[in-house]
């Protein structure tokens, strides 16, 4: 049996019920809006326990439709590297049943729903007591424990753990001649450094583009990130 997948659609649904899930059973990828910086903590602490299977994904655009286009360019992606997976969009947005049909047609597995729980069927405990025993002393030994009240929050474009697409090597060869070139100052930030990279294409640099263009930029050791500062090594 493929992998789980579980795509949410977290500008428009907040599910509370993602505690049905069994840790090491799945793979959580929560879709962030442009505007959506912080993450409620007892929803972190219920995602705590998936440990690395848990992707914060916050896209750097805004527009009609735009965290649902993300959502099908990932599971275009997934499906091609993990052809037997299983996908459940989490979304009350019914625009998303076109392509679950389409996706069928293709012999992909994938759902919609807007509660986790009364859709998915869960592994049995005979199958995922020893993978959830492990994941959960995983997660308390690798993350620390979250004070009262406190909010986790996601910087735009910093999420290591994204799914990355290649990126086309004349764009990564272009951004790095503009950045040495640039008489003025480079990009600080991470936010502005994107917002460059989509105005010196044209047509414009796709999100998911300026994502990989960025990861492209890091793997080379062109740049490096600190927070939201953007630190360069151009030579």
């Amino acid at each position: 049996m493929g992998l789980q997948f579980f795509l949410i659609d977290f500008e428009n649904v907040q599910p509370t019920d993602i505690g049905s899930l069994v840790p090491g059973s799945c793979k959580i990828m929560t879709f962030l809006g442009q505007n959506q910086s912080k993450v409620p903590v007892a929803l972190s602490r219920i995602l705590q326990p998936f440990g690395a299977d848990v992707e914060y994904l916050q896209i750097s655009g805004s527009g009609p439709n735009a965290v649902d286009f993300h959502i099908a360019f990932y599971i275009g992606r997934l499906a091609a590297s993990h052809p037997d997976a299983r996908f459940t969009i989490v979304s009350r947005d019914t625009g998303f049943d076109p392509l679950v049909k389409h996706l069928a047609s293709l012999k992909i597995v994938c759902n919609r729903t807007a509660s986790i729980g009364g859709s998915v069927k869960l592994p049995s405990p005979k199958v995922t007591s020893v993978a959830k025993g492990t994941a959960v002393k995983s997660a308390v030994a690798a993350k620390p424990k979250l004070a009262k009240n406190v909010v986790v929050t996601i910087e735009p474009g910093t999420t290591a753990g994204a799914v990355k697409s290649k990126p086309a090597a004349a764009h990564v060869t272009e951004v790095v001649k503009r950045l040495k070139g640039l008489k003025a100052a480079k990009p600080a930030t991470l936010k502005t450094l994107q917002s460059s990279l989509k105005s010196w294409f044209k047509p414009a640099l796709k999100p998911d583009e300026v994502v990989s263009v960025i990861a492209a930029l890091k793997d080379s050791k062109k740049i490096s990130v600190n927070g939201t500062k953007v630190i360069y090594a151009l030579g």
